[in-house]
């Protein structure tokens, strides 16, 4: 079953989430996708300056029968560049897109679109595709972000992807408050397995929090048990509504895919 087939049948969707390799290779994209193997029904492919793009990756992999999930990114891109990437997207079948602004530093042309127009050009362009934004639960001002994130829902995003999460209770506020808005758009939070101490502060630093104490003194054991814990809360928390596995590593070993998916079924997380 599709991501969102699963999200629609009221069970509970996991989506790897991969960052593709610098250079055409179709074979390390396609180990990357099947980290999870039968565990995902979705694979998010992120879009990174110097990497194959987001878009390439992602109709490659459907072209090999992997569901992908094309990061769309607004940052340093014209209208016409997103129209044209939405027709080729169209023409390859994809439909599966996280709109994003993207996190590099390109310069923004004049006619640099909003995320709104971004989600309702796809929604046009992708009719019937499941269509994201992305929540951050760590910026300060929760009600900002909502103001922020309503528009592209009202513009036909049906789910929200949020930031990896490490501790259930500094989701709660702002899912919640995603939920009591538009009680329809889903919740996928973001997990990942941090399993060194160098892992963990740089995630703190990019994501401008506190290092996540667990893996301290307790090393990749320590990281795993975190993981696990998480993971589990993200299942049984009643506004959640599915998860996005992220690793830390660009490409993991087939051991670290087999723990995860064992975290997954520990959690009640069966493949689709």
């Amino acid at each position: 079953m599709s991501f969102a087939a699963v999200l629609a049948a009221g069970a509970f969707p996991v989506a790897l989430e991969i960052t593709p390799p610098q250079k055409v290779l179709p074979a390390v994209l396609l180990r990357r996708a099947r980290l999870l193997g039968d565990a995902a029904s979705a694979v998010n492919v992120i879009q990174r300056p110097g990497r194959q793009p987001s878009l390439e990756a992602s109709i490659a992999l459907q072209a090999a029968g992997v569901a992908p999930t094309w990061h769309l990114v607004t940052r340093g891109r014209s209208r016409g560049e997103i129209v044209s990437d939405l027709q080729r997207a169209s023409a390859a079948g994809l439909s599966q897109v996280l709109c994003i602004r993207g996190d590099h530093h390109a310069a923004d042309p004049p006619d640099v679109i909003s995320l709104r127009e971004a989600v309702a050009l796809a929604a046009h362009a992708l009719p019937g595709a499941l269509l994201g934004a992305t929540l951050n639960q760590y910026v300060a001002d929760p009600a900002a972000v909502l103001r922020n994130l309503l528009p592209k829902l009202r513009a036909g995003a049906r789910y929200v992807q949020t930031q990896p999460v490490f501790d259930l209770e500094q989701l709660r506020p702002l899912a919640e408050a995603v939920k009591n808005a538009t009680p329809e758009t889903a919740v996928v939070a973001m997990a990942m397995p941090l399993l060194s101490v160098d892992a963990a502060e740089k995630i703190a630093a990019r994501l401008c929090i506190g290092a996540p104490p667990a893996v301290h003194g307790g090393g990749a054991a320590g990281g795993w048990a975190a993981f696990d814990d998480v993971l589990a809360s993200l299942v049984s928390a009643p506004f959640v509504d599915g998860v996005a596995i992220m690793t830390f590593e660009l490409d993991p070993p087939a051991e670290t895919g087999a723990r995860i998916c064992q975290a997954l079924r520990a959690a009640g997380v069966s493949p689709p």
